[in-house]
C-alpha cells in the first residue's frame, strides 16, 4: 500500500501568495503544484469570527493590476454584512 501523503519542498506563508508579489510566486510554483497542494492540504473552517491574520489585511487591486491604498479586513466586512442582514 502506498502513502497518499506528499512531501513539500518549501513552505510558503499565505502572505507571500497575496497581491502582485503573490501572482509572481504562484506563477513560479505552477498550476500543477498548486492543484496538488489544494487536494492534499486540509483547510480550516471559514466561519464568522474565524479568520486567519492574512485575511484581515488584504491589498485589493485595480483592474490594471496596481494596488489600492486601502487594505481590506474581510472579518470586519463579514461582521458588517451580518449586522445589516439582522436589521
Amino acid at each position: 500500500m502506498t502513502s497518499k501523503n506528499i512531501s513539500f519542498g518549501v513552505r510558503i506563508p499565505m502572505n507571500d501568495l497575496i497581491g502582485l508579489q503573490g501572482e509572481k510566486t504562484l506563477f513560479e510554483i505552477g498550476v500543477q503544484k498548486q492543484l496538488v497542494s489544494m487536494g492534499h492540504q486540509a483547510c480550516g473552517a471559514l466561519e464568522l469570527w474565524n479568520y486567519p491574520s492574512w485575511l484581515r489585511d488584504l491589498v485589493p487591486h485595480n483592474v490594471d493590476g496596481t494596488e489600492r491604498s486601502n487594505h481590506v479586513d474581510l472579518a470586519s466586512l463579514e461582521s458588517r454584512i451580518y449586522e445589516l442582514q439582522l436589521n
